[in-house]
């Protein structure tokens, strides 16, 4: 009996960057292809599944024979390499040249992994977009059964085989479906993977075969799927990446201004925001990237040179004026203005006199604290730095705080889970909101909990570097479920920009 495997699924991405379609569908979300699927994976890990495979049930771009779109292909398959998991790629009557697409992803036929075995087709598109199986791969997958009597066997299509789909002039059903259907009952196939069909069809069972026809991710709900196998028992189990809550807001996103930033820009994180749900976003830049250059930035150098700090107000060398400039022409009832804001070592924040005004409001956080040295500093002694710390940020007018608690992990330091009421009564008496933050961080329901029922505000904060955390607020949502925080308690618990 083979050890269970997690897959993640993914059909239908119709990625276009590089190449153009001479007449873009209106519910497709091509630009967006490449970093749904690096979501689903984000999303599933997430939940605390390691999928050992990756499978795509083909039409990865939108036009494989346009110019650009073998660049398009190739920028997928450089993905699915930095995303380190196995992929198993069928190819779609969307991609282009079936050769050509083999030598960047999987060759057709039969493979092994963990113990089970995938047969991979690529089926004939006739015209008409009439698809049918050739005799030769129907022969194969009773003589592959009997080769492998033990294995349990997952056959993976583009079109669709079972059960017909009842939509008019749909043309894309396999042409010898039911010979392809009693080839899989004869050869006692455990389940069969197809995609095409953008809205999906349910998990269908003949006999011992599961069909399943797997949503498109390219189209809202931008759906994809955990398919676990134990054995010969499959289970299947649908994850959407738009938000199903209204009234949320994402009030910490970076932009191309960050330095910090992994190929993000305020733009498609604006978009991306959009369609998935999230009602408010609060774009938030780091105001200490914003008035030195990386190296100084990075260095903190800054924290304790009071001279350096006012040097760089007066000279306006730095990024502060031509990002206001920016993000002025984006702030909108949809999108808000903020600036994450550091403490210098005098108690008082990284921003200049001049640059005050104008924001709808600021988070405050601590990324380093004068007088930690990481290896000397006990963990009382860095307690105590960062509780001293922390107040004098809270008593600087900000409305969040950041990734509270944060510094600890980054420190190398224990998780100090008995300041939690501390700080918790910190935030109440100054009027602080805590963020639940998944930025290389875990939030702690406890603490949550802890500033709830002080009546503290819970700000949710993707703090996205990266699109993969772009609009990414379902853990932030388990995180309050977890604190015991219900739905109907969002509206008192959640902070808002009131500006």
């Amino acid at each position: 009996m083979p050890e269970p495997l997690d897959i993640l699924v993914v059909s239908d991405l119709h990625f276009c960057n590089h190449s153009l379609t001479a007449v873009p569908h209106p519910l497709r979300q091509s630009e967006f292809g490449r970093v749904l699927l690096r979501k689903s994976l984000h999303r599933l890990r997430h939940l605390g599944i390691h999928p050992g495979l990756i499978i795509l049930l083909g039409d990865l771009v939108d036009d494989g024979w346009a110019d650009g779109a073998e660049k398009d292909l190739s920028e997928l398959a450089d993905t699915l390499k930095i995303m380190g998991i196995p992929a198993l790629v069928v190819h779609g009557n969307h991609d282009g040249d079936p050769s050509q697409f083999a030598s960047l992803f999987t060759l057709p036929g039969f493979h092994q992994f963990g113990g089970y075995g995938f047969l991979v087709f690529n089926d004939t598109v006739g015209s008409g977009d009439l698809t049918t199986r050739s005799s030769t791969e129907l022969r194969s997958i009773e003589e592959i059964a009997a080769d492998y009597p033990d294995l349990p066997l997952i056959a993976l299509q583009h079109n669709p085989i079972y059960p017909r789909i009842e939509c008019e002039g749909y043309p894309y059903m396999m042409t010898n479906g039911a010979e392809i259907i009693d080839g899989y009952t004869r050869a006692q196939v455990l389940l069969s993977l197809s995609g095409h069909y953008h809205p999906g069809h349910a998990p269908t069972r003949l006999g011992a075969l599961t069909s399943y026809t797997v949503p498109a991710l390219c189209e809202s709900p931008f759906t994809f799927t955990h398919l676990r196998l134990t054995g010969r028992e499959v289970t299947l189990m649908e994850h959407r990446l738009k938000l199903d809550a209204p009234g949320l807001l994402d009030s910490h996103c970076h932009t191309e201004y960050a330095y910090c930033g992994n190929g993000i820009s305020a733009r498609q994180c604006l978009q991306l925001s959009e369609l998935l749900g999230v009602e408010t976003v609060g774009l938030t830049e780091h105001s200490f990237q914003l008035y030195f250059d990386k190296k100084e930035a990075w260095s903190f150098h800054w924290q304790t040179d009071p001279d350096e700090v006012q040097m760089a107000w007066r000279k306006r060398a730095g990024r502060m004026d031509e990002y206001r400039r920016f993000v002025s022409g984006l702030r909108s009832n949809y999108v808000k203005l903020g600036l994450e804001v550091d403490l210098c070592a005098d108690g008082h924040l990284l921003i200049a006199p001049d640059d005050a005004d104008g924001w709808d409001f600021l988070v405050g956080a601590i990324h380093a604290i004068p007088g930690f040295v990481k290896g000397l500093t006990t963990q009382a002694e860095a307690e105590s730095l960062f509780l001293r710390d922390t107040e004098r940020l809270l008593a600087c007018s900000i409305q969040v705080l950041a990734h509270p608690f944060r510094f600890f992990a980054r420190a190398g330091l224990a998780h100090p889970t008995h300041l939690y009421p501390v700080v918790a009564e910190l935030l109440r008496t100054y009027g602080v909101a805590g963020e639940v933050n998944f930025h290389i961080y875990q939030p702690d329901p406890a603490f949550v909990k802890e500033c709830v029922k002080r009546g503290v505000k819970i700000a949710l904060g993707s703090d996205g570097h990266d699109l993969i955390e772009t609009g990414e607020l379902v853990p932030h949502l388990r995180v309050l479920e977890q604190a015991g925080i219900s739905r109907a308690d969002w509206p008192d618990v959640l902070f808002q920009i009131v500006r």
